[in-house]
């Protein structure tokens, strides 16, 4: 099907539901979501969340402004989905690495891959879900076969549902995150809060385990895998005036990541200043935290984020 009969699939099976629009982004389709409670934007590549803006509020999620919408290129910003490992795949457990081509890209490859839509419904007049899904063949990148699905629903909070089935015949083993960039006003005016005591592994310093008995504040290039969560986190921030709490499901790592100055400047689709605007809190599993999955069996993970209320001032 091309990009025209699939637009127009789409109009059809879509097109007259109150609040909902098809929408063209140069290469990429994307659903565009407008209820009482929220606006939000998910294109069909990646199933990937763009947008998500509570109404009268700021938008939570950051977008690149220099995103070029090509088919095959994943957008920098949103939502991505990291699937079936994270981060460079050397740096997984031999168990998931093992299954890979040694040269295979980061995050996986089912960001820039176009998903089905399978369904949105009208909960109620604050209340709109969607749900995507991938079937995944065995190829050159993936040596099983398996079922993804994403369910989002836009509200007062963004509620994702990330489901992996091994639809194959061997058991597989992955990490995944779910990859949240979150808008701020400004880097320096924001704290990240619920990580007070919690260890985790500075990857610019040669993956040492620490622990930092402070909120969390960026001054520098920043990539911290925190692990074992056992509480929300929460952004504040003072510049907005707002916090933004994360709660996540069968993800107890979180990534907290800002490329600073010098690597914003090494970025694709990334301004060199952009590292001001935007932080990354990347609900996960991974490492020790892998999840296997015999053939028939299912993983869950769930994510929501929502605007708490005013931030403390700093």
């Amino acid at each position: 099907m091309n990009l025209a009969e699939q637009l127009q699939d789409l109009y059809q099976k879509f097109g007259d539901l109150p609040g909902i629009s098809i929408e063209l982004h140069k290469q990429l389709i994307a659903v565009a979501v407008d209820n009482k409670s929220a606006k939000a934007t998910i294109f069909l590549q990646g199933a990937q969340v763009a947008e998500y803006q509570q109404k009268g509020q700021q938008p939570l999620l950051w977008l690149s402004d220099q995103c070029d919408f090509k088919a095959g290129k994943s957008l920098r910003g949103g939502i991505p989905i990291c699937w079936p490992w994270f981060g460079n795949l050397e740096c997984n457990p031999e168990q998931v690495r093992s299954q890979f081509p040694a040269d295979a890209p980061a995050h996986g490859f089912v960001r820039d891959r176009e998903w089905n839509l399978d369904s949105i419904e009208l909960v109620d007049p604050s209340t709109t879900e969607l749900l995507l899904s991938l079937d995944v063949q065995p190829d050159a990148q993936l040596p099983f076969a398996a079922t993804l699905q994403l369910k989002v629903t836009v509200a007062e909070q963004l509620r994702l549902e990330f489901t992996v089935t091994n639809s194959g015949d061997d058991c597989f083993s992955f990490t995944s995150a779910l990859h949240t960039y979150l808008n701020i006003s400004e880097i320096e005016a924001v704290s990240v809060s619920g990580l007070e005591g919690i260890s985790y592994l500075d990857t610019l310093n040669d993956w040492k385990p620490e622990i930092d008995e402070a909120s969390v504040r960026i001054s520098g290039e920043t990539d911290r895998v925190y692990q074992n969560l056992d509480k929300p986190v929460r952004l504040s921030d003072s510049g907005f005036k707002r916090t933004i709490r994360l709660d996540a499901d069968n993800a107890p790592d979180m990534v907290v990541w800002n490329p600073w100055l010098e690597k914003a400047k090494r970025l694709s689709h990334f301004a060199d200043d952009a590292y001001q605007r935007m932080i990354c809190l990347e609900s996960a599993h991974v490492l020790d935290n892998l999840k296997s999955l015999e053939p028939g069996e299912s993983f869950v993970m769930q994510l929501f984020v929502m605007q708490e209320g005013l931030a403390q001032q700093a």
